[in-house]
């Protein structure tokens, strides 16, 4: 559904251009499972570019963390493991660029999925382990947005400058919206 035309909508401004993409410092490539650990940067952090991306989640990758922190303090310091084993594996087979976008990547979170103008119909994250967190925030200017965690009965309003965690692999989730710029990141493990 992330990447179906039928879930994006256009900016009415044409300020906002549709779409998702995943950025990660050490991404895990989908259909590579059966080659073993072999993660990579994401095509996006990929040359100059990327380390200006880099550069710009940093402030976004800090306030997520200190949010996990407090919400689940086990699963923060998993993922600082994470990182730093990470980081020692990728200097031991001279992977210059993914060290230095784990040197400057400030979020526990290994990727951060950024959206733009997307619906999110009902559905829930089967890759993601059950006890880990997602965290979800949204900016931009749109009417007034519902997250309804579905299956625990409870609807959240989801202005411009939220954030919200769940378990996306347990939590049945959606929201509804059709016009505005809405930009959404879900920073997960």
């Amino acid at each position: 559904w992330r990447t179906h035309k039928s879930n994006f909508y256009p900016s009415l401004d044409g300020k906002i251009t549709p779409g998702c993409i995943n950025i990660s410092p050490a991404w895990f490539q989908q259909g590579r499972e059966v080659y073993g650990f072999s993660p990579d940067v994401s095509a996006t952090l990929k040359g100059d570019v990327g380390r200006n991306i880099t550069t710009s989640l940093q402030r976004s990758g800090i306030l997520v963390s200190a949010a996990l922190r407090v919400m689940h303090p086990d699963l923060y310091w998993a993922g600082i493991k994470t990182q730093v084993r990470l980081g020692e594996w990728a200097t031991r087979h001279r992977l210059h660029d993914m060290t230095y976008h784990l040197k400057h990547w400030t979020s526990v979170f290994n990727v951060v999925l950024v959206i733009c103008n997307c619906r999110s119909p009902p559905h829930r994250d089967p890759k993601c382990r059950p006890e880990a967190f997602d965290i979800m925030t949204t900016a931009g200017i749109y009417h007034l947005v519902i997250m309804d965690f579905m299956n625990l009965g409870i609807k959240f309003l989801y202005g411009s400058g939220s954030m919200l965690a769940s378990s996306c692999h347990l939590v049945r989730h959606h929201m509804h919206v059709e016009e505005g710029n809405r930009i959404v990141t879900a920073w997960y493990m």
